[in-house]
């Protein structure tokens, strides 16, 4: 790669870049170049940002938890927080990608038309699956533009800098929206595989005492973060998502096998019969060993005991 680039993409990661934008703020992490070349590997990995891969030059496979895609020069990609991925050579011969990292939060209400078109182009983001995307809007470009800023640090570069990402983003934020709608997909509500990858996590664990806390670590991202997504797929939260994956779990049990509720209880973290026979209670209405009875009778176990 030209030493030049190399010496622009140092440059570049330099530069402390936040900006506040109606409402939100966003903070670059890192604005950089990668080049990679040979027999190359990114072992599987998330973060706790939003990181836009745009390939400059090459090929590469991205490998994700539900499934890979290639990724040709002019096409990008977005792994949102959480997402797991792993890239690898397509082809022998040079790779260049051109990588911007940033966190985007909410700082305020939003309520004039600039914020709700800003909090349009942020949901974009947080809803977009991890998906080959083409440049359609001229992001690379303006990734090119920022490299001869930062190289030549002319009067008002880091003004120009600050001014360059927003409209990186509003090229990216079309480009998915544009694939999406190409694709006849309309952006779901909130990232269903952060969903699948949640519960998965709280079905290989519900033996354990977890919360979402543990959750929140798994995934790379905050309680708060974990909580949203769980109350936009289940209408309620966190705490009591783990809760009635265990109680299902335990209604499973009761019902087809014959263990103690004690045994029961161990088997799904609990950490006393007592305690488990009070949630139960209080969720479906009745004690387990009640629920058990009413249900190999043929009974209405109460006004919770539906499996």
């Amino acid at each position: 790669m030209d030493h030049r680039l190399i010496r622009a993409s140092q440059l570049l990661s330099e530069i402390p870049i936040s900006i506040s934008a109606e409402g939100y703020i966003i903070e670059v992490y890192w604005f950089r170049i990668m080049n990679k070349e040979g027999d190359w590997f990114i072992k599987r990995h998330a973060h706790s940002t939003y990181e836009f891969h745009f390939c400059a030059q090459g090929n590469c496979f991205v490998d994700t938890d539900s499934g890979s895609f290639p990724i040709r020069e002019g096409m990008f990609y977005l792994s949102a927080p959480g997402c797991y991925h792993a890239q690898r050579p397509a082809k022998e011969g040079e790779f260049i990608e051109y990588s911007l990292n940033c966190a985007l939060s909410k700082t305020s209400f939003i309520s004039q038309a600039a914020g709700r078109e800003v909090e349009r182009i942020f949901q974009i983001f947080m809803s977009a699956p991890c998906f080959p995307v083409r440049d359609r809007f001229g992001v690379i470009p303006l990734f090119n533009q920022a490299l001869e800023e930062a190289d030549r640090r002319s009067l008002g570069y880091e003004w120009t800098l600050q001014s360059i990402v927003p409209r990186i983003l509003v090229a990216a934020a079309r480009a998915i929206e544009e694939e999406q709608r190409i694709a006849g997909n309309a952006p779901p509500s909130e990232p269903s595989f952060r969903m699948v990858r949640i519960e998965e996590f709280v079905q290989a664990n519900i033996g354990k005492d977890i919360g979402p806390a543990d959750i929140a670590r798994f995934l790379n991202l905050s309680d708060k973060q974990v909580s949203r997504i769980i109350i936009a797929h289940k209408g309620y939260p966190a705490k009591k998502y783990i809760t009635r994956t265990k109680l299902r779990r335990a209604k499973e049990l009761l019902v087809t096998g014959d263990q103690p509720i004690k045994e029961i209880a161990r088997q799904l973290g609990f950490s006393s019969e007592y305690y488990f026979s009070s949630v139960f209670k209080l969720h479906e209405g009745v004690p387990p060993g009640v629920f058990r009875t009413s249900m190999n009778q043929g009974k209405p176990p109460g006004p919770g005991g539906k499996i």
